[in-house]
């Protein structure tokens, strides 16, 4: 379905009647904005782009609006308040989340959402994860708690210009959401859930990513300096893309190839992740993409997963 944009398989979520479409809920909780505050969010305008094409193909679609650099605390409260009326008023929830927005999820899974009835909870079918920080960012820990001179002075200075707020955002994502004895008992808040993991793993021969993305030399810091290490997307370790052993739910991972900017990776077959949006060298989001990924997508998911 990524190579061929017409192609819906006849077992696929879209391939539903459009009554059944219009009865399942996709619910996308954005990602956090680490650069400019004042500069374009492109990774919220992709996830909107993915809104907006998930609305088109007739799904019961919503965008949470969350803080861009606000904690996990107050986006679990913001995720929490929008998100009720998308499980009362639909027979089936797919939550999809983008890198820091798996935080809030997880955060939300665990203690918010224990406000919702059983039979609300039973509607939760699928979490789709795109390169999410389901156990944490080893970047965000070395940005928040390392000693090391960079780490301490980029604080410093996000104080001193006001933007206090990104060290608490850095605080919160750097250590994993997860409750061990709640990540226990998830199968059994959630008898229907399956977790879908997008891990993306670095694509260079060296182990690392051949994107720029962001700071190469601070990157190389952090991977001399910091007291844990493996490979990284840019942001996230791959492996802290997936669920931990204790969490209880199914899990199918997909794996890509490339940095944290999902789109413009490649999955193990060659085939770019959204071949008709972006192309190779070209590293900036466009909001076409996220709708590309998400067509695609639905357009593959079994049916069965309801």
């Amino acid at each position: 379905t990524t190579a061929d944009p017409a192609l819906v398989l006849p077992d696929s979520l879209a391939a539903m009647s459009a009554t059944r479409r219009a009865r399942t809920a996709i619910v996308i909780v954005p990602g956090t904005k680490a650069a400019n505050p004042n500069g374009r969010d492109r990774t919220r305008e992709c996830l909107r782009g993915a809104s907006e094409r998930s609305r088109e193909m007739g799904f019961s679609t919503w965008f949470i609006e969350t803080e861009a650099r606000g904690t996990v605390e107050e986006n679990v409260r913001l995720v929490s308040a929008q998100v009720r009326e998308a499980f009362e008023t639909n027979d089936a929830v797919i939550l999809v989340m983008l890198s820091k927005g798996a935080h809030d999820v997880v955060r939300y899974l665990q203690e918010a959402a224990e406000d919702l009835s059983p039979e609300l909870r039973g509607k939760l079918v699928v979490v789709l994860s795109l390169a999410g920080t389901v156990q944490g960012s080893v970047v965000a820990d070395w940005m928040a708690h390392s000693a090391q001179p960079f780490a301490s002075m980029t604080r410093r200075w996000l104080k001193v210009s006001g933007q206090d707020d990104a060290v608490v955002m850095l605080e919160s994502v750097a250590r994993s959401p997860w409750e061990p004895e709640a990540g226990r008992q998830m199968a059994r808040r959630f008898p229907n859930l399956t977790w879908v993991s997008i891990a993306m793993v670095p694509d260079g021969e060296d182990g690392r990513i051949t994107e720029r993305l962001w700071a190469p030399f601070v990157r190389r810091r952090i991977e001399k300096t910091a007291p844990y290490y493996s490979p990284v997307d840019g942001l996230v370790e791959s492996a802290a893309s997936l669920l931990p052993d204790y969490v209880d739910l199914p899990e199918w991972v997909v794996t890509g190839l490339g940095s944290h900017a999902m789109p413009n990776g490649a999955y193990r077959n060659g085939t770019r992740i959204a071949p008709q949006t972006t192309r190779p060298g070209r590293e900036k989001l466009r909001p076409e993409s996220g709708g590309e990924i998400m067509s695609a997508y639905l357009r593959a998911l079994p049916v069965d997963l309801l």
